[in-house]
């Protein structure tokens, strides 16, 4: 696989100032120098013949990956995402790449055998994609949880540590929970009034139409329901005859006029 777009988490010096995760990371950081010593467990997996050197090796180039991604109040490999209020957990996928020589197989049977020691609690869930290979098969998605034991910190000499930053750890988390519950309430009461606010919109539109619509219907039937007065044909003649005949009249005594001037006096 290519390397990926993102660059590599590594710890920064805050995270270091951190009592836990600097003791944890001086010890699986040198997990084959002190085989034996910590985590004894892991070496005592397969009975009388004690574990292979190649789970230490990849355990310790994977030691910094996995505390980068641990969250303290859970000792889950993931994170609470703020924005959301989901819980996202971390892929193998990307722990594998950003450690140095440590493929998802690897890492994959490492955490297989963490989980027979009591190191490790794993929950595999397959999630079917509606996506489909060459064979017409439906793809399937792996989500894996990674949880470490208090075990696992007890072995590593951290339990008594472990148990205060995880108490200080729950604590914060509590208060991050309370922030994005008020955070999503103010969200539905705000989405709420907005519904409510186009609820009353559209009612009001609605009642406007309807006024509207029954005006009309309203002034329609009114216009329909006027009657016409008809006109007698008496009516039309009179109306008409004395205009005809004032024009008649006004021509006769013109042509009267102009033919009196026209005679020749006689006397």
């Amino acid at each position: 696989m290519p390397a990926s777009y993102r660059q590599p988490r590594y710890l920064t010096e805050q995270q270091l100032k951190n009592p836990l995760l600097r003791a944890a990371f001086q010890r699986l950081g040198s997990m084959v120098k002190n085989r034996g010593t910590y985590l004894r467990e892991l070496d005592r997996v397969n009975g009388d013949r004690r574990t292979r050197l190649e789970k230490f090796v990849a355990l310790e180039r994977v030691a910094e990956q996995l505390l980068v991604r641990l969250d303290l109040a859970t000792s889950t490999l993931g994170y609470l995402d703020d924005s959301c209020g989901r819980y996202v957990l971390n892929t193998q996928r990307h722990i594998a790449e950003d450690s140095e020589g440590v493929s998802e197989a690897v890492l994959s049977r490492l955490l297989g055998t963490l989980e027979e020691a009591g190191y490790v609690k794993r929950r595999i869930e397959k999630i079917r994609l509606d996506e489909k290979d060459q064979t017409g098969l439906h793809l399937v998605r792996t989500r894996v949880l990674v949880q470490f034991t208090m075990r696992f910190w007890a072995d590593l000499g951290l339990r008594y540590v472990f148990s205060r930053v995880q108490h200080s750890a729950m604590k914060k988390r509590q208060m991050q929970l309370k922030a994005i519950a008020q955070r999503r309430q103010s969200e539905l009461e705000r989405h709420s009034l907005e519904q409510r606010r186009r609820l009353q919109s559209r009612t009001r539109w609605q009642e406007k139409e309807e006024r509207e619509r029954k005006a009309a219907g309203q002034s329609e039937a009114q216009s329909a329901a006027a009657p016409v007065a008809p006109v007698a044909p008496a009516q039309r003649a009179n109306a008409t005859v004395p205009v005809a005949g004032a024009g008649l009249q006004g021509a006769m005594e013109k042509l009267q006029r102009s033919i009196a001037n026209k005679r020749p006096n006689t006397a």
